[in-house]
């Protein structure tokens, strides 16, 4: 029976010390790949913390270096894969902070790569799961993503929440509310009041009028030349046809014409829609400039 025992016991021992040698070496990966990303080497340090996710069982040592990775494809600006690999440490039930970060780094890298509508839905589990335990970069991304969904309305109540609840004096808190809201009513307002082109008036006057279109666009260089070129074609068509070339006068006066005309039309309706869009890039800019502008404030009472 001893001999059984002492099998087990020198079994156990090798076990422990194959289990210490695997924990040692994870965790000099993880140095490595830490000075990696320190000295700027972020393609190398995401691929050492791969391998350490891969090569580590211990579900700690695998969700900080998922975390760390996602960190260097940032610097990389590849968000796609950073969101990608982190979606790996969602079912992570260990410690709740580092759930948390989890969490906004999905929602973080989800709303760099371009999809607002995704962020907000991971923001949005995050507020399930913890309430109002956060800090202020997660008001700040959510205002942001309100921002990119133009949910004005919304992103008001979540700047009266987010000054209540991180304004330095709970005494000033709701004067300090209103007076932020009242900047952000402001900056709506005046983007409001910029005339914005309706694409389909502009396709309406360059209609009836060459260039017209494009001058209710807001793009009068454009509009002169259309309209000039229509008239040249015309001009063109009519010497020829008073010296008998009808023919030519077809060809080289009303076939040009008509690509005028009918490409001036639909160019109107381009610039238009360009006009408007950048109108609303700038109401989009003005506020996120704001929201920064926001956190600073709030940062420095």
């Amino acid at each position: 029976m001893k001999w059984i025992n002492g099998f087990y016991l020198i079994c156990i021992f090798l076990c422990g010390t194959l289990s210490e040698g695997a924990h040692a070496q994870t965790e000099q990966l993880m140095r490595r790949a830490d000075s990696l990303f320190a000295s700027g080497n972020y393609f190398e340090s995401s691929v050492a913390y791969e391998r350490v996710y891969f090569e580590s069982e211990e579900p700690l040592m695998r969700i900080t270096a998922n975390l760390k990775k996602a960190q260097a494809l940032k610097q990389l600006r590849e968000y796609d894969r950073a969101l990608a690999d982190l979606r790996r440490s969602v079912t992570f039930s260990g410690k709740d902070s580092l759930r948390q970060e989890v969490l906004y780094e999905m929602a973080f890298c989800a709303y760099m790569d371009g999809d607002p509508g995704e962020a907000f839905a991971l923001l949005q589990q995050f507020r399930h799961r913890y309430g109002q335990d956060s800090g202020q970069r997660v008001y700040l991304l959510e205002g942001l993503v309100l921002n990119d969904l133009r949910q004005w309305d919304a992103l008001a109540d979540h700047i009266e929440s987010w000054v209540l609840n991180f304004s330095g004096d709970p005494e000033m808190a709701e004067e300090i509310a209103e007076e932020q809201l009242a900047c952000y009513a402001e900056i709506l307002m005046l983007k409001e009041e910029q005339r914005k082109p309706d694409p389909e008036k502009a396709r309406l006057w360059s209609t009836f009028i060459p260039g017209s279109g494009q001058l209710y666009a807001g793009e009068a260089g454009w509009g002169m030349l259309n309209a000039f070129s229509q008239l040249a074609s015309l001009g063109a068509f009519a010497a020829m046809a008073i010296n008998g070339y009808y023919v030519a006068g077809v060809f080289a006066g009303l076939g040009p014409f008509q690509s005028f005309y009918f490409g001036g039309i639909r160019q109107a309706g381009l610039l238009a829609e360009n006009n408007k869009k950048s109108r609303r890039d700038e109401t989009l800019a003005a506020v996120r400039e704001f929201l920064f502008s926001l956190e600073e404030k709030i940062d420095a009472e």
